[in-house]
């Protein structure tokens, strides 16, 4: 009986997290948490814990950066808070640039720095509901009709976009989809310090044949393009719907949707299209009408 009171003692103490005691040097620093996740715009606080016995110590924050820690400058939107042999970093109103791995050290006088384990900062911004473009071919008679789904503004670049597609009156099964999706970056990977040639987008990756990312290299946001081919008019019997799906985002629990229904003839589409135009260029017209109206009162005058 003895003997399992005694284990279970020893099992009940190896579960326990380890106490921050301090070592023989008389230091030890921990960072909580790990990681941390918060929408672009809020507050994130990262804390240092150590335990010295000295009361002559120092505690800096640096960023890593190009594979070099960097010391992070205080400022009112960056600060520092200690109590209790705690040193918490705040950062307000996160940007997408303050993404990244944090790191403390505490000097002790008379020894040696010791680092913190370090903190990844993941700042998230969602992304915007899908659009659906229609792609008119050169030739709408005989050319190869398209839909765009555009998604963008998010970060990181993390998420999935689906199409699918459904018809009340016919039995459609022949049609191929292709998925895009972006897989969650490497855990170091940093957002890139440098612009290519001053260039406002820059071109990260071609996902797939029909799927296509990009970067826009002032706010750092990602966006993402996919192609879907749309069958012949002449090959249906009746309207079919498609829908492009946005999901698997770490900022958002439920997915974004957004449809096109292919029903109207590539000629019927046409001619709306052209009284569309014939509209925009009356209204083009008469707005010069009445400007040289205008223009003529006032020479009389």
């Amino acid at each position: 009986m003895a003997k399992l009171t005694h284990l279970c003692v020893l099992l009940l103490w190896a579960g326990q997290k380890p106490a921050l005691t301090a070592t023989p040097e008389g230091l030890r620093v921990r960072q909580q948490p790990p990681s941390l996740s918060v929408m672009r715009g809020e507050t994130a606080t990262l804390s240092c814990h150590f335990k010295v016995e000295s009361l002559k110590y120092g505690v800096q924050w640096f960023k890593m950066k190009s594979e070099k820690n960097q010391l992070i400058p205080k400022s009112s939107r960056q600060f520092v808070v200690e109590k209790n042999q705690t040193s918490s970093l705040v950062i307000a109103e996160v940007t997408l640039e303050d993404s990244g791995w944090y790191y403390c050290e505490v000097n002790v006088l008379q020894k040696d720095p010791e680092w913190g384990n370090g903190t990844e900062l993941v700042v998230l911004a969602p992304p915007s509901s899908p659009q659906i473009y229609l792609q008119i071919p050169p030739d709408p008679q005989t050319g190869q009709w398209a839909l765009f789904c555009l998604t963008g503004g998010f970060h990181p670049s993390e998420l999935t976009l689906t199409w699918t597609y459904q018809s009340a009156g016919a039995i459609i099964d022949h049609l191929p989809l292709t998925n895009c999706t972006l897989p969650a970056p490497h855990p170091h990977a940093e957002l890139s310090e440098h612009l290519t040639d001053g260039a406002v987008l820059s071109s990260d990756r071609l996902v797939n044949p029909k799927c296509f990312q990009v970067t826009d290299n002032h706010s750092r946001e990602a966006y993402l393009f996919s192609v879907f081919l749309l069958p012949q008019k002449e090959s249906l019997e009746t309207g079919i719907t498609f829908t492009c799906s946005v999901q698997d985002h770490p900022a958002r629990t439920a997915a974004l949707t957004t449809s096109f229904t292919w029903d109207a003839s590539p000629n019927e589409l046409i001619g709306h299209l052209n009284i569309f135009k014939m509209c925009f260029l009356s209204a083009v017209t008469a707005i010069f009408l009445l400007e040289a109206v205008k223009h003529c009162r006032v020479q009389a005058k």
